[in-house]
């Protein structure tokens, strides 16, 4: 499961989407918040869960990982 991110929490910094090496979030537009796009190409490095400053990011790694 891909990085899922808690807009209760997101303060909108831009550091997920600016720091991902695989790129897969995106901006949105209206908000200016960061949404997953591209899941599948997510690699559950954690840098953007570990970048975050208010942790609105959770990280779920596949069962294949175990």
């Amino acid at each position: 499961m891909p990085a899922k991110i808690d807009y209760r929490r997101c303060i909108g910094c831009k550091r997920c989407y600016n720091l991902c090496p695989m790129d897969i979030f995106t901006i949105d537009d209206k908000t200016g918040l960061p949404i997953s796009t591209y899941e599948e190409e997510c690699w559950h490095c954690g840098i953007c869960w570990m970048e975050c400053p208010k942790r609105a990011i959770d990280i779920k790694l596949p069962a294949s990982f175990w």
